[in-house]
Order: structure tokens, then C-alpha cells, then sequence
């Protein structure tokens, strides 16, 4: 169970510094812009760490595809409530 909990939080953090990279070294200034490199690198170094690293010797632990689609899935809920909820919202 921890090896799950432990997979989608480095999932999750791996996903939010790529995302977060990409979006500051292209929209920021030339200061910010070392910083979203500098978020680019942690989440490249994360892919790397979860993809070739984490997997242990024990076949039957869960690594990144399994963090990778647990994630996507509880993401997708979650944006889709969110969705309901504002239609909901805007419609009455």
C-alpha cells in the first residue's frame, strides 16, 4: 500500500514540475525563466528516477504505470466533478 502512496505522489509531483516548467520558461521573464528550467530539470529527473530507479527488485510492486494511471484517473474525476458542478451552477 505504501509503494502505491509513495508511486502517485512522485507521479503527481513529476507531472506538476513538468507542467509547471513548461509553462514558466515560456510565458516568464528572463529571471523566471531559470526558475521554470530549473522545475523542468526536477521533473526530467523525476521521469528518470521513477521510470529506471524505482523499480525494485520484487516483481509485483507498483511503479510509474500504475501510479501513471491511478493519477490520470483520480485527475480526470476530479475535472469532471468540477464540470457537473459548474453546469449545475450556471444552468439555475
Amino acid at each position: 500500500m505504501m509503494d502505491i502512496i509513495i508511486s502517485m505522489g512522485l507521479t503527481g509531483v513529476m507531472l506538476a514540475m513538468l507542467g509547471m516548467g513548461l509553462l514558466i520558461s515560456y510565458y516568464g521573464s528572463s529571471k523566471t525563466r531559470n526558475v521554470g528550467l530549473v522545475f523542468l530539470a526536477i521533473g526530467i529527473g523525476l521521469v528518470y528516477y521513477i521510470t529506471f530507479v524505482d523499480v525494485s527488485a520484487v516483481e509485483d510492486t507498483p511503479h510509474f504505470g500504475d501510479a501513471f494511471i491511478a493519477f490520470l484517473g483520480g485527475m480526470l474525476g476530479g475535472i469532471i466533478g468540477i464540470v457537473i458542478f459548474l453546469v449545475a451552477i450556471i444552468k439555475s
